[in-house]
């Protein structure tokens, strides 16, 4: 029998020794989910920022500065945040989550995200949490959506209700990873729908996995405008830099 004073996880620990979720080396708490040098390797995407798409903007001072990108083309989604910058490190952990299904590293970003949310996100009155979804087809063939999985994560540690069905995807589209923005933007244009109560001036806030050029982002928020939301934001694990 365990002592009143000895926490359940001291024998989960001792059975199976916590290790790093990327490189697996042995960690000294078992309440941490990565070593030092793996977190450390990862870059944070810290101010100062796009106001609008949240892309890094080293060397700007202007506390409400804006990329060119958006100063040429506003996007339709009105503010885009995330924890890390998508370098080699965070890529490995994204892909660890998002093809090998290890939930845990899932988790971990998903308190990352939720982090970024109440700090970069807390002016703004979120009424629910949309994930982008991902067309019926393949979800039949992976087993699970990403963003589905983070947004619900994110939704329980915000309090926020997490809603599925409000965006569909209507078409199957190629995959975006060799693609040019242009071409980004033509391969999910329209192939996004909302249903259901109209959004009727409510703030939403879309989760993915990964912000690369904003293409399918801008596609769902074209949709949920469309059905009524006045602002739509954005929330991902990281966010690309531009080539």
């Amino acid at each position: 029998m365990l002592s009143p004073r000895m926490h359940p996880h001291w024998l989960i620990n001792v059975l199976y020794p916590p290790a790093c979720l990327l490189c697996r080396v042995p960690l000294a708490s078992g309440t941490a989910s990565l070593c030092r040098p793996c977190e450390g390797a990862m870059t944070p995407c810290g101010a100062p920022l796009c106001q609008r798409c949240g892309v890094p903007r080293p060397g700007a001072y202007d506390a409400r500065v804006v990329c060119p990108s958006c100063e040429e083309a506003p996007p339709a989604f009105h503010k885009a945040r995330a924890p890390l910058v998508y370098t080699s490190s965070v890529r490995d952990a994204v892909h660890a989550f998002k093809y090998d299904g290890h939930r845990r590293l899932g988790r971990w970003l998903a308190h990352r995200m939720a982090q970024t949310a109440a700090r970069h996100l807390a002016d703004e009155p979120i009424d629910r949490i949309l994930p982008v979804p991902m067309h019926w087809a393949k979800r039949r063939l992976t087993g699970l959506n990403p963003a589905e999985w983070l947004a619900s994560a994110v939704a329980g540690r915000l309090g926020l209700p997490c809603e599925v069905r409000t965006l569909r995807r209507t078409r199957w589209t190629p995959t975006q990873t060799r693609l040019t923005r242009p071409q980004r933007l033509r391969n999910v244009r329209g192939c996004f729908a909302a249903s259901g109560p109209p959004l009727g001036g409510r703030t939403v806030l879309l989760v993915d996995d990964v912000l690369t050029t904003g293409a399918t982002a801008e596609a769902c928020a074209h949709a949920l405008r469309a059905h009524g939301a006045s602002r739509v934001l954005v929330l991902t694990a990281a966010r690309a830099l531009p080539e």
